[in-house]
């Protein structure tokens, strides 16, 4: 193996040094090519990477040095050269899709987990690979590509290795992830081949997945074949080893074809919900879940958003109000955390302001649109129905900088969303964040208390950025009050910070030091050795 390795590194240095040098040797030509095959043999050495051999990897840099140096020539000859070297890298393609292939499943579950990482990088390395090859082969590698995965799943006669479609579906994900497929003549037969895939292996399902992701917004121009794939999503969300991929592939599946989903809404929440209940998915895959339905919903008319909002979150709403009794312990710390952070990331995607623009044939593009549609914003109306419910969680939590982060994400993130239709709670809002400025334990140290003020000065951006009249007044109501939010702080003082904070509308790191700042003076520690500590 090391002798083999070591020729293989020296062939490696001599064409990726030396490829412009040896295209331009038109007379020896067959020469280079023989070097060229050289490599070829090393891309596609026997074993699997890397267990049985780690020199394959060596090669991959070669294959995009001698491409650019190909493309870099005039017309003319380059159209030469791709005569001779095309079919060597649709040669590569295939020894690149065969080095992508897992082992067998009793090989592979003897790995140890650093070799599965690696081999997992080295198949993201092939993926790359196999993108930038498509600048030179174009559309041609994608129907390549498509006919050896009919010629597999047609074939009744010869059964296949789950290992094969696999790699064939990594090379068409590989490429769909980056490049604009919208136009190529083989993915509504790609869609169509899909369910006929008997899925029995996790490896292959999660790459099932991945590809139906990756093809998201060609399934926005072409809805008619959503039916084909969704019901295999669905049925992933329910599984706990596909958690990332069919969370990720929903995700991206409500985002680009939400106008096209309404049919199937009343299934999708149904079945998140079921798998949201039976916890059967990560804190993270929770979230996106969230941000999922979030984009689903805004499609929806506005009672039916209602609807679906209230037997989504009526059961976490109800676990929360038995949270918000107990006394506080790191148990249900975590799990008011996750509750909010449910909350939160439903906020931030569930934005009934965008709307279809219905000039155009087909889904267009969201766009933002003025005035929104009639009724009250669903986010308003299920943040005012638990407003009183958060302001006694914060009560309690006050002293404790990670469930402030998480209240405050729910209003930041609904402001950034809901822009001027937050309006109807910029008061309350406003005044939860006065008192909650006011009332911070001054026992606190010091990096606790900075925690803190970052998550008010965030509040505040976002409103400022985005309610900016509505803040212009509270800010000065609410200061006028004697001895609020400090009896150390001056009027003069006051009217300052309002200036400051008013006019920084971009840069929200100045408005986190003005913020402290002023902590500072409201608590006589400005120009003290306890600055430091803020």
């Amino acid at each position: 193996m090391e002798t083999s390795h070591g020729i293989c590194r020296i062939a490696v240095a001599l064409g990726e040094n030396h490829s412009r040098a040896l295209l331009e040797q038109v007379e020896h030509w067959q020469g280079f090519l023989a070097l060229v095959n050289m490599i070829m043999f090393c891309t596609g050495i026997p074993g699997h990477y890397p267990v049985n051999e780690t020199t394959s990897s060596l090669t991959l840099t070669f294959w995009y040095t001698l491409q650019d140096d190909i493309m870099s020539f005039d017309s003319e000859r380059q159209a030469v050269y791709l005569q001779v070297y095309r079919p060597v890298y649709f040669q590569l393609v295939d020894v690149l899709l065969h080095k992508a292939q897992f082992p067998s499943d009793q090989e592979y579950a003897s790995w140890s987990s650093d070799e599965k990482e690696q081999f997992r990088i080295y198949r993201v390395d092939i993926s790359d690979t196999l993108m930038y090859v498509y600048e030179m082969l174009g559309a041609e590698l994608l129907s390549n590509l498509y006919e050896k995965l009919g010629r597999i799943l047609t074939n009744t006669e010869q059964a296949s290795s789950w290992q094969h479609t696999e790699a064939l579906l990594y090379g068409f994900q590989s490429i769909a992830e980056t490049i604009d497929v919208n136009y190529s003549d083989v993915i509504p037969g790609l869609i169509g081949l899909i369910p006929r895939i008997s899925i029995n292996n996790v490896q292959l399902a999660d790459t099932v997945m991945f590809t139906i992701g990756a093809l998201a917004e060609w399934l926005a121009d072409h809805p008619v074949m959503l039916s084909s794939v969704l019901p295999l999503v669905l049925q992933a969300l329910g599984n706990p080893d596909l958690s990332v991929s069919s969370v990720s592939t929903l995700k991206k599946i409500c985002r680009e074809c939400k106008y096209d989903l309404p049919p199937y809404a009343t299934n999708i929440v149904a079945v998140s919900q079921e798998v949201l209940i039976k916890q059967i998915h990560k804190t993270s895959q929770c979230m996106w879940l969230m941000q999922a339905l979030g984009f689903l919903l805004s499609a929806l008319p506005v009672e039916e958003i209602l609807r679906n909002l209230h037997s989504l979150i009526t059961p976490y709403i109800q676990q929360l109000e038995k949270l918000a009794d107990e006394t506080p312990n790191p148990s249900n710390k975590l799990a008011i955390i996750h509750i909010l952070g449910l909350l939160s990331n439903l906020f931030t995607t569930l934005d009934i302001s965008k709307q279809e623009d219905e000039s155009g044939e087909g889904t267009a593009p969201p766009v933002k649109t003025a005035p929104p549609p009639p009724g009250p914003n669903p986010v308003v109306v299920v943040l005012q129905q638990v407003f009183a419910l958060i302001q006694t969680v914060l009560s309690k939590w006050l002293n404790d900088s990670q469930v402030v982060e998480a209240v405050c994400a729910i209003f930041e993130k609904s402001v950034k969303t809901l822009l001027h239709d937050f309006a109807p709670m910029v008061s309350q809002l406003s005044e939860m964040l006065g008192q909650m400025y006011s009332t911070i334990p001054q026992a606190i140290g010091g990096g606790s208390s900075r925690s803190l003020m970052d998550q008010f000065a965030e509040v505040l951006f976002s409103l400022n950025k985005h309610c900016f009249p509505l803040l212009t007044v509270w800010l000065k109501e609410a200061l006028q009050a004697a001895g609020f939010p400090s009896t150390r702080v001056t009027t003069e003082q006051k009217d300052t910070f309002t200036q400051q904070i008013l006019r920084e509308r971009v840069n929200k790191r100045r408005v986190k030091d003005i913020v402290k700042e002023f902590t500072l003076v409201c608590r006589g520690l400005h120009g003290t050795e306890y600055a430091a500590e803020y």
